[in-house]
C-alpha cells in the first residue's frame, strides 16, 4: 500500500475512532462516575485515543496480497498494541479512576468494542465503493 493509501485509510480511520471513543467515554463516564463534572480538557482525549488507534496502520507493509489468517494476526497485533497504549496512558493518567476495576474493565472492553466496530465500518465502507467500482466496470464493459 503507497502511503497516500495509508494516509487517506488513517485519516477514515481516525475519524471513525473519535466518534466512537467519545459515545465510549460518554457511557463509561455515565456508569462509572457520572456526578463528575468536566472542563473543555475534555475534548482532548477522544483526539489522543483515536491519534494512538490509528498508529497500526503504519506499522504494517502491504505490498503483498495478504492472507485471510496474516490478516486477522495483524488485527489481534493492531488490538493488543492499542489496548496497551490506552491502559497505559489511563493508569498514568491523574484523571482515571484505574483503582476501581470496573474502570479498567470498563476500558478495556471498550476499547475492543471500538476496535471491532471501526473494522465493521471500514468494511461496510469498503463493500459500498467496491459495489460501486464493480458496477462502473460492468457498465464499461457492456459500453465495449
Amino acid at each position: 500500500m503507497r502511503m497516500k493509501e495509508k494516509i487517506g485509510e488513517a485519516f477514515r480511520l481516525y475519524f471513525i475512532l473519535f466518534t466512537l471513543i467519545s459515545i465510549l467515554l460518554m457511557i463509561l463516564g455515565m456508569m462509572v462516575d457520572s456526578d463528575r463534572k468536566f472542563g473543555y480538557e475534555v475534548f482532548v482525549s477522544p483526539l489522543v485515543y483515536a491519534a494512538i488507534g490509528v498508529i497500526p496502520v503504519f506499522l504494517f507493509n502491504d505490498d503483498k496480497e495478504v492472507s485471510m489468517k496474516g490478516i486477522i494476526i495483524r488485527r489481534i497485533i493492531q488490538l493488543l498494541l492499542v489496548e496497551a497504549a490506552v491502559l497505559v496512558i489511563a493508569f498514568s493518567s491523574k484523571n482515571v479512576d484505574t483503582d476501581k476495576m470496573v474502570v479498567v474493565v470498563g476500558i478495556a472492553v471498550g476499547v475492543a468494542v471500538v476496535f471491532i466496530l471501526s473494522l465493521l465500518v471500514e468494511y461496510m465502507f469498503e463493500l459500498s465503493m467496491s459495489r460501486k467500482l464493480n458496477e462502473a466496470l460492468e457498465m464499461y464493459q457492456k459500453r465495449n
